[in-house]
């Protein structure tokens, strides 16, 4: 009996062979026939996923991807070099090599031996070729032939087995949750805002929604407290919540979030595809059942990111809209405004549920996703949804003193160049190669300033307030249908709790 012939697989065929398994419907076996691999074969592909993923955005020739005997090493170094790379930061073999010994006796491998031969093999791995840089660091131009070529691929192939409902764009934004109008103009808002005394005003929002605006995902807030004082004995929030020294989208915060959306996709037995930026924190994608990552075109994504084309200025209109009733309820209560974290999730909420269905749309067609369906067409421009001023501002402006330029317009944009996420320190790197969390600046239910106390309510009070809402709708002329289902949702809840109460009570 001969021997079977060895197949070796290039990495762009192997990111075929995970795209069929996931894509296709077909049974494992099937797709191992299909590309003439035994099945052990194919279930190491799909077991080193996340890695043939990586190495083919990289460069997707190579065929082989030896094991290191270092692998932290190996992976601290590669994320370290990524970040290099995005900053176009000039890197040699000598700095590798030095950077090399700096991660390994961070992880403790006192027996790794640096030398030319063991960073060309890395290099090989890896599939790093060193160039030198040309000039100084240009800003990313966008050309309009790169966005008309993406825009025909969206509508051809990529997106060809989707529908508007299974296809999803995700994107981070920066918010100075705490700033009052006055802040326009105190010099307290830089473009750098990555850690001090800042760091404690402001947070990254996650957003994401489908095409069809059918479907809009809980928002994750990053804050830089992991355990806000303003949260202690609340059990329940209308988002999710992590936290980072900084309030920055980092690397396994996005790795969490992205695993916990698959589950949820694989619970509903749905197959979807995601756009994201391709930034650094997004680069390392874990293995992914349901949800397949596209990633837009590097310094183009302005023009392509539909989150950016409206739906999150939208979403800050709504935020600081909000901000400016609360300060004029407070006015008029003659109380003092407060906004802190919680304040500010209960704001973030309500200022997503005001993103419709028709702003989403229309953000979408903006981006060319237009032509892969025939969707209700919008009346709507696919402008901004709110003029430059608000009927209230004028009374702010008197109130805060403003000049005649500080306009609404200006206050929606105040955190427009607030960086999201940025390089991460070296200790952070080894951290998350391997698994370890990080202590410095542990910012743990340490908020600082001042912030809302709540008191317990019981069941019975509830009920009451639930009866006082109630009686509001009754009475409230245009009330309708849906206000009355959402009184009942609450009330529904409120019994249920009293029931399991009672019970626990026998």
């Amino acid at each position: 009996m001969s021997k079977r012939k060895l197949k070796i697989l290039t990495i762009a065929e192997k990111v075929n062979v995970i795209n069929m398994v996931e894509r296709s419907g077909k049974k494992n076996y099937e797709v191992a026939y299909e590309f003439g691999i035994p099945s052990s074969t194919l279930s190491t592909i799909l077991k080193n996923k996340t890695k043939i993923l990586t190495n083919f955005k990289l460069q997707p020739s190579r065929k082989k991807m030896k094991l290191s005997e270092f692998p932290n090493l190996d992976s601290s170094l590669l994320k370290w070099f990524i970040q290099c790379k995005d900053s176009n930061a000039p890197i040699s073999g000598p700095i590798l090599k030095e950077k090399a010994d700096v991660f390994a006796k961070s992880l403790g491998y006192f027996n790794f031996k640096n030398s030319t031969g063991w960073l060309d093999k890395w290099k090989k791995r890896n599939n790093i070729v060193l160039r030198k840089p040309y000039g100084e660091r240009a800003q990313p131009t966008v050309k309009d032939q790169h966005v008309t070529v993406w825009k025909n691929y969206l509508s051809s192939d990529v997106c060809k087995d989707y529908s508007p409902d299974d296809i999803f764009s995700a994107n981070e934004t920066g918010i100075f949750f705490k700033h009052l109008p006055d802040c326009i103009n105190t010099g307290l808002v830089r473009e750098d805002c990555s850690g001090g005394e800042q760091s404690k005003e402001r947070i990254t929002v996650l957003l994401c929604t489908n095409m069809s605006g059918t479907e809009k995902l809980t928002p994750l807030i990053i804050g830089n407290s992991s355990k806000p004082r303003c949260f202690e004995g609340i059990k329940s929030l209308p988002v999710d919540y992590e936290s980072n020294p900084k309030s920055w989208m980092t690397s396994s915060l996005w790795n969490k979030w992205l695993e916990k959306f698959d589950k949820k996709i694989c619970m509903e037995n749905r197959k979807i595809i995601l756009f994201i930026d391709n930034c650094t924190v997004h680069a390392i994608v874990p293995n992914l059942k349901a949800i397949t990552i596209k990633f837009l075109p590097t310094n183009v994504s302005i023009k392509l990111q539909p989150l950016d084309l409206g739906i999150i200025e939208n979403f800050k209109v709504f935020y600081r809209k909000e901000i400016i009733q609360k300060i004029i309820s407070s006015i008029e209560l003659q109380q003092t405004f407060l906004i802190d974290l919680l304040q500010a999730v209960r704001i973030i909420d309500k200022a997503w549920r005001q993103i419709t269905t028709e702003i989403i749309i229309n953000c979408f067609k903006k981006a060319g996703f237009s032509t892969l369906s025939t969707m209700t067409q919008t009346t709507s421009n696919e402008k901004s949804q709110y003029e430059k001023n608000i009927p209230e501002w004028s009374y702010i402006s008197d109130r805060f003193s403003l000049k005649p330029e500080d306009t609404f317009n200006k206050y929606v944009k105040i955190d427009e160049n607030l960086p999201i996420c940025g390089d991460l320190t070296d200790s952070e790197i080894v951290s998350e190669a391997t698994g370890i969390s990080v202590l410095e600046n542990d910012t743990s239910n340490n908020d600082g300033d001042e912030c809302t106390t709540l008191k317990s309510v019981t069941i019975n009070e509830a009920k009451k307030a639930l009866e006082v809402i109630r009686n509001f709708i009754e009475i409230t002329e245009g009330m309708n249908k849906v206000h009355f289902i959402a009184l009942g949702t609450i009330e529904d809840a409120m019994d249920k709790i009293k029931r399991s109460t009672d019970m626990h009570k026998i």
